[in-house]
């Protein structure tokens, strides 16, 4: 068993027997709910919506194209100090 059990088993008890959880059923299950949504048509994703996946996607090119000419570099100057 948990340390926790009786502790909450006890306070869900004091709720029910203040009435608090009536209350909060009342108000959560039979209340008014979500509101109503104008449309029930799912609108469409503009470029404001994604445009910041295209800038990390550019950033990450740049960076891997710059490690790509960066590794090249290292790779060939390792070579050439071998080969003399």
């Amino acid at each position: 068993g948990s340390p926790y059990r009786d502790k909450i088993t006890i306070a869900i008890l004091q709720l029910q027997e203040e009435g608090k959880l009536h209350m909060m059923k009342e108000k959560w299950w039979r209340g008014n709910g979500c509101p109503e949504e104008d449309s029930k048509e799912a609108s469409a994703l503009g470029v404001e919506n994604i445009g910041g996946i295209f800038i990390v996607l550019a950033a990450g090119l740049v960076l891997s194209v710059f490690v790509a000419i960066g590794e090249f570099i290292y790779k060939s100057r390792k070579n050439s100090d071998i080969e003399q």
